[in-house]
């Protein structure tokens, strides 16, 4: 009897045992079939969308939506001194990028429509702005010698020839070294009328009045002028307040005399606020005073030169005359 007790505990337990196997065995078959289905599910919905088509690969959507972005169509642009240039624009249109700036207005300066202009030898940044994102966008900017480059100016800007025209740092140049053609005639700058009436108005409001008492010269009205001016007083001492013909500032249709052509016009309330104002509209005092054995001319406080905001505000923060800053001479060479 003993005997016969101790069999069948052992097989209970081993039945037990073999139970407890079992149900490891299925438990894990279960688990490994709930994996395998669960995985097969995953890998459908990454490559399926809900409606059972096929879906964009997350790097592919990346890319599908940067192409409807808008950028620049490349990452750099290069272009020859004095030469301008706008951009091309992906995916939108010139009108919608804004704050437009160059990391080196020496090398490359930009207008607020994107219109790139190469100054000199250099690479510069520009940098802009798509409209209600705030995205930035860059570009590098390569400004190379242009085919008809000159000469370096002692402070390094390119001299540059275009149809028988002299720029430096993109300004065109009129004085007793550099001449204008006799048959150059532009008529008044329509930049330079609109940025002088918004300083007129602006004068006005404060109870000035500034007015343009001579603009435009064309080569035969100067030398009608100047030749004038020499039966009366000498070719020597003419020289020194009025320009030979192709030698003036008034043919560019950029300069313009004010009011009284009169050295007291510089006491006057409204000599004294174009002096400390016109810059920020984009004039410089052309001939200040003690600087004559520079510009080459008597101290002018009426004439005012266009040359554009930027180099207006650059000119005027150096305390230098246009000579001085461009590293260039004003001299006859006879």
């Amino acid at each position: 009897m003993a005997r016969s007790n101790k069999t069948d505990i052992y097989r209970k337990r081993q039945t037990a045992f073999l139970v407890i196997i079992g149900t490891i065995l299925v438990i894990g078959i279960l688990i490994a079939v709930y994996f395998i289905a669960f995985n097969d599910r995953k890998d459908i919905s990454q490559t399926t969308g809900a409606s059972g088509t096929e879906a964009v690969p997350a790097d592919a959507q990346g890319e599908t939506m940067g192409t409807n972005k808008i950028c620049f169509e490349t990452d750099s642009i290069q272009l020859a001194v004095g030469d301008k240039v706008t951009p091309a624009i992906l995916n939108g249109n010139i009108s919608d990028i804004t704050n437009w700036q160059s990391s080196d207005s020496t090398v490359a300066v930009v207008s607020e429509n994107g219109e790139i202009s190469g100054i000199s030898v250099g690479i510069a940044a520009v940098t802009a702005e798509v409209s209600d994102t705030g995205t930035l966008l860059t570009l590098k900017v390569d400004v190379v010698a242009s085919e008809n480059s000159g000469n370096l100016t002692a402070n390094n800007y390119e001299i540059v020839e275009r149809d028988g025209l002299t720029y430096v740092y993109d300004i065109l140049i009129a004085n007793k070294t550099y001449s204008l053609p006799s048959d150059y005639n532009p008529g008044e700058d329509e930049e330079a009328v609109a940025a002088f009436e918004t300083m007129q108005s602006d004068a006005e409001n404060e109870g000035l009045e500034i007015y343009i008492s001579s603009g435009f010269r064309s080569y035969d009205d100067q030398d009608r002028i100047y030749n004038n001016y020499a039966s009366y007083d000498g070719y020597e001492a003419a020289d020194r307040y009025s320009a030979r013909p192709g030698h003036s500032e008034h043919q560019t249709g950029q300069a313009f005399d004010l009011n009284t052509i009169s050295e007291s016009f510089a006491y006057t309330a409204e000599g004294e606020w174009v002096k400390e104002n016109c810059h920020k509209y984009g004039f410089i005092i052309r001939y200040p005073e003690g600087k004559e054995d520079i510009t080459g001319y008597m101290y002018e406080p009426w004439h005012i030169r266009y040359i554009g905001i930027d180099k207006a505000t650059e000119v005027y923060e150096s305390g230098l005359t246009l000579e001085e800053f461009l590293g260039i001479d004003s001299v006859y060479s006879e």
